[in-house]
């Protein structure tokens, strides 16, 4: 029986669940700075890309918009009402969805990545069965190969 490399991945005890365009992408809670509303979100400044910005402890947070493929999206969805601002990285950041939840990680059976599945700059760590449900687990790091900054 072959070992599990996710076996010897660091994960954390409780992961946010950031839910938008049908996908439930896991983000372990400690990479997570804050939760905004999108109505504070301001047109995002050049220099920092993305489809807006958010000012915050004194720091600009490029908003990103993904779409169920994870991809970057050129605009954001009206359904995308909350900011998820990330901490642990830099530039700083933030990643929207439709709704945000979380989930301890003993409710997580966390297998690795099929390689149909992998690409280069995936920002995809493992996937997570929960039940018979299949969601993805990133983190501020992965995610941030996705992002024009």
């Amino acid at each position: 029986m072959h070992a599990n490399p996710v076996d010897n991945m660091e994960l954390p005890d409780s992961f946010a669940v950031l839910i938008f365009a049908g996908l439930q992408l896991l983000i372990p809670q400690n990479d997570i700075f804050s939760l905004e509303p999108t109505i504070d979100m301001t047109p995002a400044a050049l220099s920092i890309g993305g489809v807006g910005q958010l000012q915050q402890s004194n720091q600009a947070y490029a908003l990103y918009a993904l779409s169920a493929e994870l991809t970057l999206l050129n605009s954001c969805p009206e359904s995308y009402r909350i900011a998820v601002l990330m901490k642990n990285v830099n530039p700083v950041y933030g990643v929207l969805c439709e709704q945000i939840d979380t989930i301890k990680r003993d409710q997580l059976s966390i297998h690795p990545v099929p390689a149909a599945m992998r690409r280069e700059n995936s920002p995809l760590l493992a996937l997570a069965l929960v039940g018979e449900e299949v969601r993805y687990i990133s983190s501020a790091n992965a995610l941030s190969r996705l992002l024009s900054h």
